[in-house]
């Protein structure tokens, strides 16, 4: 587990603006954004790994609790380290449902980058569309974790190479989602690639999530997850070589701007200012 940073700490980190991700997670409502959130607390040691996937940390809210949904945005600073380095990332949950998505603008709004996450089997739905249209109109750089891989195996029993197909199949339209509804600059630059870590896949529930660069670096394959879940296979091991956090928040980090580089391009998009008074280029500088 990530030691939990002190308030004098984090001021230290973020005295590097390099070293600092605001980020979103949107999703089609019960995908699984809420259950993921619980994994990356858990690994800043906000709550006890034991809880990540059940407690539901980000729905504090009775209502949320009885549905099963998120309702209002909820915020979370948590703290990464890769490679040595650390970083504070800024993290919203957004509600699911369609009913709420005035609430997912205004998150967006405060934000540089979101997680879409998407189930395996359902795949790109109406409101993942919706959430994924409205990151894009913000100027908010998406990036994919395909959730629920156990159910590719245990419900569908998928070999390995139909799940490859099935996920890559899931890929593809979400970059056609991108290619509609992003502005010409961005289409090609802001597609999501496998090749690249920009698509990570994993199991909120079961709390692991694989990428190109965590099956490089930990030697992670898909046959490796399809054993995880048979008679013999421990789901255990799995997650101690590749914790959903470092996929997740690695893929964060790697892909998404810090926030000195994003205001650049948001700001004429989201503030309705003069850019040309001492305000405007100040948010510009």
């Amino acid at each position: 587990m990530t030691k939990y940073k002190s308030t004098a700490e984090v001021m230290k980190i973020i005295s590097d603006k390099d070293k600092i991700r605001n980020f979103g997670v949107i999703a089609h409502v019960d995908h699984g954004k809420t259950t993921m959130s619980d994994s990356l607390l858990a690994h800043s040691g906000i709550i006890s790994p034991s809880t990540a996937g059940s407690a539901l940390a980000m729905d504090s809210m009775k209502a949320e609790q009885e549905r099963g949904i998120t309702i209002v945005q909820a915020n979370v600073t948590l703290h990464y380290q890769e490679n040595d380095n650390d970083y504070v990332i800024n993290m919203i949950d957004t509600p699911g449902h369609v009913d709420f998505s005035g609430r997912v603008i205004r998150s967006l709004r405060a934000i540089d980058g979101a997680v879409v996450v998407c189930d395996a089997v359902e795949g790109i739905m109406t409101q993942t569309e919706t959430v994924t249209r409205m990151s894009l109109e913000e100027r908010v750089r998406p990036v994919l974790y395909i959730n629920k891989i156990d159910r590719l195996i245990k419900e569908l029993r998928l070999t390995p190479e139909k799940m490859q197909e099935t996920l890559a199949n899931v890929v593809s339209n979400f970059n056609e989602l991108i290619d509609t509804y992003a502005e010409e600059e961005y289409k090609e630059k802001w597609k999501v690639s496998i090749q690249d870590g920009s698509v990570t896949f994993g199991s909120a529930k079961d709390k692991w999530a694989i990428n190109i660069d965590i099956m490089k670096k930990k030697g992670v394959t898909f046959k490796d997850v399809i054993d995880a879940y048979s008679d013999s296979g421990k789901v255990e091991d799995l997650v101690e070589k590749a914790p959903l956090a470092e996929g997740v928040l690695g893929m964060v980090v790697k892909h998404h701007p810090p926030p000195d580089v994003a205001q650049k391009y948001r700001i004429p998009k989201i503030w309705k200012g003069d850019l040309e008074s001492d305000t405007g280029k100040a948010l510009l500088a």
